[in-house]
């Protein structure tokens, strides 16, 4: 088995905390952060980047972890 590990991040800007569900929202940058659908994303941390004007900004940090030896099918975003 051969496994590819790889990080990311992606920026959340949260403009609304009562119309938004951070749960949700994690589970979503997860989704759309895979390549392929066997591919194994974890949150590893949220940095709070700080609140500017009026919208708190934090740094999402993802695991990825791929197994080159059973990738399953491309996923298409678009």
């Amino acid at each position: 088995m051969s496994i590819k590990k790889s990080q990311t991040f992606v920026q959340l800007d949260v403009r609304d905390w009562d119309n938004t569900e951070l749960v949700e929202s994690l589970y979503e940058i997860c989704e759309t952060s895979k390549e392929y659908e066997n591919d194994v994303v974890e949150v590893h941390q949220i940095v709070d980047l700080g609140k500017l004007k009026n919208e708190w900004r934090y740094l999402i940090i993802l695991n990825i972890s791929q197994d080159l030896d059973n990738l399953g099918a491309q996923i298409d975003h678009y």
